[in-house]
């Protein structure tokens, strides 16, 4: 007979609790999504559990299933502790020519060259014709946008990104202290509000299921846009919140912030693979494929993806693999207790191969594993940490895996640096919803006139 929760951890807490005890993981059903995707991944590999006497009573009220466990078993791996490490034999790196650099330096471009180039013709050209569409289907009167017009709409969103003003329509006024020119003189008021209006990537009346499915063209063709640059060959895998609350997108990046591919998270409608090795695996796994990643490239990612699993798959893909590791992803490897590891000195480390992994533990201001199949010998550099009780510099020695690591890891967000330079307020003029006092349902405005027909 399936039992709830609170009955299970009456049965734990029992002064006989039974001969069999298992592993209990509480993800109720309506929580499963969730619980795989919005833990945001830490620099250490430290994992926190809950208490189980401060439960909601909709989790302690709900009916158990069974369910086998698809964490890694670690039990028929052989680890040893030796600086003999995994013997994986990764496919040579092929260096693609023109490089990114050579090609700018060739070419002489300028920046209008470089956004055309990311910001192709063919969604110029379908952008054109469904907001012709739309403007028929909802307005009754052709909107006629040409491809200058276009043009010149996009460069009026790109400067009023930078050249802030209350409200929009200031930029058109006759004052001297908003009055822009250059956006004046480009196109009119009006004519500007007409495409805001109707500017548009796909007809409405095909709408599916895709929660993403405004934009999906967009994403679509900037993902082979960004594909006009050879692949490096250090990629970062990692997740872009450009908002705090709000979507996520998995990214894959070149060390230096370049992106190759971009991927919105939207649940099971999410356009990735299913690998089977868990969310983070198939991410990493997915992204490289759908990037076209070629062989002996080497991906860094943190230990929202890593597993030793992940580590498996990736060599016999011919890709080199390093990411740090929780704890919870490390069952029956013979490292020290982490809470005895935490009283070594700063500097202690720890390591151990399996097949063709190296597993290394260092003790910092945090204790952090790393697994990697990329180095083939274990060893260490210099390094300077402050201490502050000495108030002087300590000088340890740091596995060069963790090096390499830091070195390589942080694309995807330097790509976000990068972007956070640029001002975003183009999105946020005027109100995008109502709401009606009558049948209280705030809705788009689109929506709303539709709802309401007005």
């Amino acid at each position: 007979m399936p039992l709830t929760l609170s009955q299970v951890l009456d049965l734990l807490d029992a002064d006989d609790p039974g001969p069999a005890i298992c592993n209990i993981a509480v993800v109720p059903k309506t929580e499963k999504d969730a619980i795989e995707s919005d833990c945001d991944s830490d620099a250490s590999d430290m994992d926190f559990t809950g208490d189980s006497a401060h439960l909601p009573s909709r989790i302690l009220n709900y009916t158990l299933e069974a369910a086998s466990s698809s964490l890694l078993n670690n039990k028929s791996r052989h680890f040893r502790k030796s600086k003999k490490t995994a013997k994986s034999h990764l496919p040579d790196y092929i260096v693609y020519e023109p490089t990114a650099a050579q090609c700018l330096k060739a070419t002489n471009a300028n920046p209008l060259d470089v956004f055309l180039a990311m910001y192709p013709p063919s969604l110029r050209e379908f952008t054109i014709e469904m907001s012709n569409l739309y403007s028929v289907q909802n307005k009754d009167k052709p909107l006629n946008l040409s491809m200058e017009e276009l043009l010149v709409f996009y460069g009026v969103l790109l400067t009023s990104g930078y050249c802030t003003v209350p409200r929009r329509h200031l930029l058109w006024s006759l004052d001297d202290d908003v009055h822009n020119n250059s956006i004046s003189n480009a196109m009119r008021r009006n004519r500007f509000d007409e495409i805001m209006a109707s500017i548009h990537v796909v007809d409405n009346t095909k709408c599916n299921d895709d929660p993403f499915f405004k934009v999906r063209p967009i994403f679509q063709e900037l993902n082979s846009s960004y594909k006009i640059l050879p692949i490096s060959k250090w990629l970062s895998v990692d997740e872009r919140k450009p908002i705090r609350y709000g979507y996520k997108v998995w990214s894959l990046a070149f060390s230096g912030g370049y992106l190759y591919h971009m991927e919105p998270y939207v649940g099971v409608h999410t356009l990735l693979p299913k690998t089977g090795l868990g969310q983070g695996p198939s991410i990493v796994l997915g992204l490289a494929e759908k990037a076209g990643v070629p062989g002996g490239c080497n991906f860094m990612h943190d230990n929202l993806f890593t597993t030793l699993s992940l580590i498996d798959e990736m060599t016999k893909r011919g890709y080199g693999c390093t990411g740090t590791l929780r704890q919870n992803q490390m069952f029956d490897v013979p490292f020290k207790p982490i809470k005895e590891f935490q009283k070594l000195p700063r500097g202690s480390t720890e390591f151990l191969s399996e097949g063709e992994k190296l597993l290394v533990r260092w003790r910092d201001n945090s204790v952090v594993t790393v697994a990697s199949n990329v180095e083939n010998v274990y060893s260490e550099a210099p390094v300077k940490r402050w201490n502050k009780e000495r108030k002087a510099y300590d000088y340890l020695q740091q596995p060069q895996i963790i090096r390499s690591y830091n070195q390589q890891m942080g694309g995807v967000d330097l790509h976000d640096l990068q972007v956070c330079f640029m001002n975003h307020n183009i999105c946020k003029y005027g109100r995008t919803s109502f709401g009606c006092e009558k049948c209280a349902r705030p809705m788009h405005i689109e929506c709303f006139k539709k709802f309401h027909n007005v």
